[in-house]
């Protein structure tokens, strides 16, 4: 898939997900149980391999723990 590809709308809600998750952890992170925190981390860096996958950039979360 290319950059100039457009997202289907399944595609746009999981980009969304991630960014939701991303933003939970990045900005209050602190605030969950270590468990939550770990799961969070975890689900994190499997929809990192579906931004990936559409071409979306996704960057590092090596400081998010992922």
């Amino acid at each position: 898939m290319s950059a100039t590809t457009e997202l289907n709308e399944a595609e746009r809600a999981l980009v969304e997900s991630y960014r939701s998750l991303e933003r939970i952890l990045r900005e209050q992170g602190d605030q969950l149980a270590p468990f939550a925190h770990r799961n969070a981390a975890k689900a994190l860096s499997a929809l990192w391999q579906v931004m990936n996958g559409l071409d979306q950039d996704p960057g590092h979360l090596y400081d998010l723990g992922a």
